[in-house]
């Protein structure tokens, strides 16, 4: 496979996903196939493949980053390479980063009034809602400017998966008496609908 310029080193190196794809290439080809198989689609089956991947390089102790930036990038390089070599267009990000550079704060969080859907159920209020996605901002901007660019780039893995974890802790801690399922995925929702305002994209409503 050819091996490609990394599109950024901040976060994956090109020592480090050379070293890695070239590892799972090597030694377990089919977890690459069946990433290249729904490299164009972009569903669950892609996030699970991609999932496998890492998951096997870590059992494998390759070295690949820890965070969901790192790991982000190396999937997203993977699946450059993939479709560079089967002639398929290179996946490109939407929108703009919400930060240009590592270590810049981000821009303050945007208020949003809650979209139909959300209104029409009415499991959550705007204000239950604004609070708990402010304090999610205020803990971990990290891990929302993490999120915002998964959803760029469409590769949805850790930093997804911890977002909904801290909703869930901070909605069991702060709020627990306003705490439900659905207002859960309602608190998940508008927190995404505001990344892709954010960095410019078209807000799903």
């Amino acid at each position: 496979m050819l091996e490609l310029p990394v599109v950024r080193e901040d976060y994956c190196s090109q020592l480090v996903a050379d070293n890695a794809i070239r590892y799972v290439l090597t030694n377990n080809p089919d977890l690459v196939y069946a990433l290249l198989l729904e490299v164009r689609g972009r569903h669950h089956e892609y996030y699970e493949a991609a999932w496998a991947i890492l998951e096997y390089l870590d059992e494998q102790q390759v070295g690949i980053p820890t965070t969901p930036l790192g790991r982000m990038d190396l999937i997203h390089e993977l699946s450059r390479r993939l479709c560079r070599a089967y002639g398929y267009p290179e996946p490109v990000p939407i929108g703009h980063p919400l930060i240009s550079s590592p270590g810049q704060p981000l821009p303050p969080l945007p208020r949003m009034e809650l979209c139909e859907h959300v209104r029409k159920w009415a499991h959550s209020t705007q204000e239950l809602v604004d609070a708990i996605l402010q304090r999610v901002y205020d803990r971990r901007p990290d891990l929302w400017f993490a999120v915002s660019e998964e959803y760029r780039h469409d590769i949805l893995l850790d930093g997804t998966a911890q977002f909904g974890l801290l909703i869930e802790q901070i909605a069991s801690t702060e709020f627990p008496e306003q705490r439900c399922l659905w207002t859960m995925m309602d608190v998940r929702l508008e927190g995404v609908r505001r990344m892709y305002h954010m960095c410019g994209m078209e807000v799903p409503e």
